[in-house]
């Protein structure tokens, strides 16, 4: 049986595992972090990812699909909250739905054996042989594998042990994406949407605010804004306020009553080849960073796993 080295067990290494064992490989994953957590809030599984997994396995994304997660309309609005568009989202075999990291995760990671997830092995070199690539970890350990497959991010120490191109490109404007908990009788009305698989996106001046549902009371929502608007020697944690403060509700809300809010300066990399060197090929974010505006960042990860196995 061939062997498979996954490295990094994100959404990425995860989906990879799964996908390279339906095809025969026996597969093992290594992880730098002490325990398998994803970091970070909610996210939107776009149709291409969702076929994607199904095409996997459909016993991935059962448990978690709902009627108030799926992503049907964009509602466009102003600053003041009054509708400027309705714009349908893809639906025409399956639709997209929104989910949180964590639980997307916590789901791929049950199609993997326990076994076969080595946590706190931190990637440090590889060696290539004829036949084979043999793997060193920082711990101290090693491993030997038919096929070294690099999922460790943006940053990915593979690409660079490769010699590949790891210049990355700085965009003009940061992005903050936080959790929100609310109690209310209709969600969907608090949150100025009308129907279950609404979302909406609100527009000002270099700045914007969206809003999704992650399930009952559990809101997920983003913002972006362009650097030259920030004020001045305004500490961090101030700068969402001063954008957003004077929208319409409940974004002010959102904001105020986050349980947990992050925020990233926007980095992508101009697509660049080969993704492939040798018996190591890269994917998702270590291949192609995308800039998160987009919500394909996992969702490009996911395809390239299904991709990688189907060759």
């Amino acid at each position: 049986m061939k062997r498979a080295a996954i490295i990094g067990g994100g959404i990425g290494g995860l989906t990879t595992a799964i996908a390279l064992r339906k095809v025969g490989f026996q597969v093992d994953v290594y992880e730098r972090a002490p325990e398998l957590k994803e970091v970070g809030s909610g996210m939107s599984l776009w149709p291409n990812a969702v076929r994607s997994l199904d095409q996997i396995d459909p016993n991935i994304l059962r448990p978690l699909t709902s009627r108030d997660r799926s992503l049907r309309r964009l509602l466009m609005k102003d600053t003041a909250g009054e509708r400027i568009k309705t714009l349908p989202l893809p639906a025409e075999d399956c639709s997209g739905f929104s989910i949180h990291r964590a639980e997307l995760q916590s789901a791929l990671a049950r199609f993997v054996p326990t076994h076969s997830i080595h946590l706190d092995h931190t990637f440090s070199r590889l060696e290539q042989r004829p036949k084979s690539v043999l793997l060193h970890f920082e711990n101290g350990a090693s491993a030997e594998a038919d096929l070294v497959v690099a999922c460790d991010g943006i940053h990915s120490a593979v690409r660079k042990s490769l010699g590949l191109q790891t210049k990355l490109t700085n965009r003009a404007y940061s992005v903050w994406r936080g959790m929100t908990h609310i109690n209310s009788e209709n969600d969907a009305r608090h949150l100025g949407l009308e129907n279950d698989g609404d979302i909406s996106e609100s527009y000002g001046h270099g700045c914007r605010f969206g809003i999704l549902r992650l399930g009952p009371g559990r809101i997920h929502w983003y913002a972006a804004a362009n650097n030259s608007l920030r004020p001045p020697d305004l500490p961090e944690g101030e700068v969402l306020h001063k954008f957003f403060s004077t929208w319409h509700a409940p974004i002010p809300e959102l904001i105020e009553n986050a349980d947990s809010a992050i925020c990233t300066k926007v980095q992508d990399r101009r697509v660049t080849l080969p993704w492939v060197a040798g018996r190591v090929a890269i994917l998702g974010d270590a291949a192609h960073p995308i800039s998160p505006n987009f919500g394909q960042g996992a969702c490009l990860a996911i395809e390239d796993a299904v991709v990688l196995a189907a060759c």
